[in-house]
């Protein structure tokens, strides 16, 4: 008889682990590298300011989400 293997789902903790290094990224990188790449590419400034603390708030959110669990 053959055994039957079960699903290996990706544990929650690994998952929460991934989004939480996420937010990180989204915090730092956002108002820093994110904003960096968008000035060279010739973006309005007014543009890359906004979509840089539009992903620090991101990021802060999802870690505040995270933290809160």
């Amino acid at each position: 008889m053959r055994k039957v293997r079960k699903p290996q789902w990706i544990s929650e903790r690994f998952v929460k682990m991934v989004l939480t290094i996420f937010a990180v990224l989204l915090i730092f990188g956002g108002p820093t590298y994110l904003m960096y790449i968008l000035q060279r590419l010739g973006i309005p400034p007014v543009l890359f300011t906004i979509v840089g603390l539009a992903a620090f708030t991101a990021g802060i959110m999802l870690f505040m989400h995270l933290a809160r669990e």
